[in-house]
This record gives structure tokens, C-alpha cells and sequence, in this order.
């Protein structure tokens, strides 16, 4: 079955379809129960099944809603053609009819059509203008076969009552929502054009709603993507592997930062952080303090005073902003990791002999908070030990809490060892079922 056909019991018009001896009562009862199930996700297309869903049967026979193409793919309004020639995706159709599948064949969701302005959809987005046609004549049918090339659509629409009402926000059209009603059916009358453009008028505000929700959460993951690093330039004394997962929507996508640094020295530092702050603005917080965090690494500072000072950095950047950091640095030479952590989440690390635990680094205040000192945790990483740093994202899920995550996270990594980009996709599928999820940072470094 399509997403986006809905194929309903014709047999219910009778006991719900709306008439033109409607009361003013039952069409206000009507628009309420649209109002309530219209919108209900910032999702466009799960929005135009649920207005098709109040509408048809109970208003008509079958339905359809069309939106212009660029709106969908770059969530942006399309430049209107004075002719209503515009390029426009079927994105949902109802039908309450006994032959389903030939409106689905004449009419498939999912297709980019342009209608030629002579058409009922063409003059209603091209005057911005509800069209009422009570009985289609054979010749609109043929035009429609003619402009799509399908047969069975001559078939169908001669002797259906008509209404296609644009839909309209921020002086836009967006694009259309056509209505009808088969010949065995009671046509449309002129009172009910003010009832569906009102149903028009709602299903483009939710459309417009979730275009810019969509174009919000593309932009939050363009910066988020171009402020992380594409390649990790690693030692040949350190095997990594990672992994990013942007949040699963626009209130998860944050400012998760991951990071290996060069030293001096023989000596690399390993990076994991968490903006807890959503959208545009975190990520834009995500970028400052990765390049904050490079910089205070030059300098050769023990793990506390670098986030000390990168503390400091967070202050001055957004009073209103804090974030999580870990900071790792291993020295190859003395064979030794010092780690400190601003409110972090703890590393895990696998002994060569393939055992992982929690290492007891004890947070400090998140970055942003206090003025604090961070203290240092030092344990040896022996050749073939790895450390996994991770964000919340990783370890926290509806269905466990943080330690449980953590738990399964330590039972994951321990056993023989494996190759270490396998480890990563290992966990991520474990620990991340489903697609509801905040966003995730995952790093491993193995000594070798």
C-alpha cells in the first residue's frame, strides 16, 4: 500500500457525507474535527493524508492535494507563473470509491505533473481562486488524457462534480486541493466553496508550518556537518574510528563535536563534547568551541586547565549556552592516558585481554558554568587497549535510562577483539533501534 493513498469504505458516504442542507452547526462540527486532526506532525506529508482523511468521504468521493515541487525539495516558495504552469508533486489522494485502483492508476501519488492553464487546477493557481465546476463535461476529461496521456481518466472525471481550492500562505501558492464527487453523488454547491477554503486555508498554514520546520532542520545539519571534521588526520600510533549521527528531528539536532588532535611530543588528544542546546544556534556554539578547543590543545595545557580555559571561551561566547566536554590525552611514549572531564559523560575503556568499564573520571561543571578547577584522571593504554568517548545520545533512549545505556554500551565492547570500524557500526545499531533519537558522537582510539 502507498503512504499516500488512502483507500476508504464507500459505503460510509451515506451516514457521513455532509449536503448542501447541511446545518451551519454540523459544517462548524465538521471544520473542528479538521482542526483537531490536521497538523498534528511537522511532517508535509503525513499533513495531507490527515486532511484528506477528514475530507474524504465525509465532504467527497475522492480528494487529492498538490504542492508545488520546490516548496518540497528546497523548502523554499517557488516564483508563481502568471499562467499557473507550475511544477507540482501529488502528495496524498483519498478515494471512497468501489473501483480504488483506477484513481490510483489515473492520478498516482507521488508524481510532478505541470497543468496546463486551461485546466480547473491551472486557473485556480493561477488566479489564486477557489473553481467550482458542478459537472464535468467530456471535454475537460479528454484534456486531462490529453495532457497526462492516460486513457482511463476520460473515463472517470466526465460527470463528477469538481472543486479545487489553491492553497495559500504568505501570499504564496503553495499549491492545490481538489475535491470531487462522482455522478451518483449530490454535486457541490456554491455554500460549500466558503467550508473547503476554509479547510484550504488550514491545511496551508500546517504545510507552511512543516516547510520551514524542514528548511530549519537543513540548514542546523549543513552547519552542523561543515563544522565537523571530514577527515581525521590520526597518528600511526593510534588506530580510530567514528562515527556521527545528526538527531532523528529539528528539537534533537544539536551540537555534537568530536576530534583528534596532533601534539607535540608524540602525543594526541581525543575530543568528544555536547552543546545542550537545539537547532542553528547550538550548532553555530558546536563550531566556536571545537576551534576554541584546537587552539587551547597548541598550547600544550594539561587536560584541566584547557578546559578551564575553554570554560572561560564558553562564558564569553553565550551566557545562555553550556555544553559537555571530555578531554583525552595520550602519550605514546609513556604509554599513558590523562583525561578530564566538563560534566561529561565517562569514557569507557577495553583492556587488550577485551574488558571495558567505565573509568572513574570525575566531571566537572559543564563548560559555560562556575569558574571552578577540573581535576585529572591517569591510567596506563597499554598496546591493543581502546578508548570509546561518546555523547548522551549514544547511551540514553526511551526505553533505558543512561546507566542501563552505559551497561550495554561496556557489554558491547567487551569480548575478542574485532576491527575497530566494525565495533562503531556494531554499537550504533544496538544502541540506536529506532529513528527517534538525539544526535550522536562516537569516537575509538586503539592503541596499536
Amino acid at each position: 500500500m502507498k503512504p499516500g493513498f488512502l483507500i476508504k469504505d464507500p459505503r460510509s458516504r451515506a451516514r457521513l457525507r455532509l449536503s448542501g442542507a447541511s446545518t451551519t452547526q454540523e459544517r462548524l462540527a465538521f471544520l473542528n474535527d479538521a482542526s483537531t486532526r490536521i497538523g498534528s506532525t511537522l511532517d508535509l506529508e503525513q499533513t495531507c493524508r490527515e486532511v484528506l482523511d477528514v475530507a474524504v468521504p465525509r465532504f467527497a468521493d475522492t480528494g487529492g492535494i498538490m504542492v508545488q515541487e520546490r516548496l518540497i525539495t528546497e523548502g523554499e516558495f517557488p516564483v508563481r507563473p502568471t499562467d499557473g504552469t507550475a511544477l507540482v508533486r501529488r502528495v496524498a489522494t483519498a478515494v471512497a470509491a468501489e473501483n480504488p485502483w483506477d484513481w490510483d492508476t489515473a492520478f498516482p501519488v507521488g508524481e510532478v505533473v505541470v497543468y496546463p492553464p486551461h485546466l480547473p487546477q491551472g486557473q485556480a493557481m493561477a488566479t489564486a481562486k477557489t473553481v467550482l465546476v458542478p459537472r464535468l463535461p467530456q471535454s475537460v476529461g479528454d484534456d486531462h488524457t490529453k495532457a497526462f496521456g492516460r486513457e482511463i481518466i476520460a473515463k472517470l472525471l466526465p460527470g463528477c462534480s469538481f472543486l479545487v481550492a489553491p492553497l495559500l500562505a504568505r501570499g504564496n501558492v503553495l499549491g492545490f486541493f481538489v475535491l470531487l464527487r462522482q455522478a451518483v453523488s449530490e454535486p457541490f454547491q456554491e455554500a460549500d466553496v466558503a467550508l473547503v477554503e476554509e479547510l484550504a486555508a488550514r491545511t496551508a498554514i500546517c504545510i507552511d508550518n512543516a516547510r520551514l520546520y524542514s528548511r530549519e532542520r537543513r540548514t542546523a545539519l549543513m552547519l552542523q556537518s561543515s563544522l565537523l571534521p571530514r577527515c581525521l588526520k590520526t597518528p600511526p600510533w593510534l588506530e580510530v574510528a567514528y562515527r556521527y549521527l545528526p538527531a532523528s528531528d529539528l528539537a534533537g539536532v544539536g551540537g555534537d563535536w568530536f576530534d583528534v588532535i596532533s601534539l607535540s611530543g608524540d602525543r594526541t588528544a581525543l575530543v568528544v563534547g555536547d552543546v545542550m542546546g537545539h537547532g542553528v544556534r547550538a550548532a553555530a556554539t558546536m563550531g566556536q568551541l571545537r576551534t576554541a578547543t584546537q587552539t587551547l590543545a597548541s598550547l600544550d595545557l594539561d587536560p584541566p586547565e584547557l578546559l578551564f580555559r575553554l570554560n572561560r571561551v564558553a562564558q564569553q561566547l553565550d551566557s545562555d549556552q553550556i555544553a559537555t566536554c571530555v578531554y583525552a590525552r595520550y602519550d605514546r611514549a609513556a604509554g599513558t592516558l590523562q583525561i578530564a572531564s566538563a560534566g561529561h559523560l565517562p569514557p569507557v575503556l577495553v583492556q587488550p585481554a577485551g574488558v571495558a568499564g567505565r573509568l572513574p573520571v570525575l566531571p566537572g561543571p559543564p563548560l559555560g558554568i562556575g569558574a571552578e578547577p577540573y581535576e585529572m584522571y591517569e591510567t596506563a593504554l597499554p598496546a591493543g587497549a581502546m578508548l570509546a568517548l561518546y555523547t548522551d545520545g549514544l547511551v540514553e533512549g526511551r526505553e533505558w535510562n543512561i546507566d542501563e545505556g552505559l551497561d550495554k554500551l561496556c557489554a558491547l565492547l567487551t569480548g575478542p577483539p574485532l576491527g575497530i570500524d566494525r565495533i562503531c557500526d556494531m554499537i550504533v545499531r544496538a544502541q540506536c533501534p529506532n529513528s527517534e533519537r538525539d544526535d550522536i558522537a562516537l569516537l575509538l582510539a586503539k592503541a596499536v
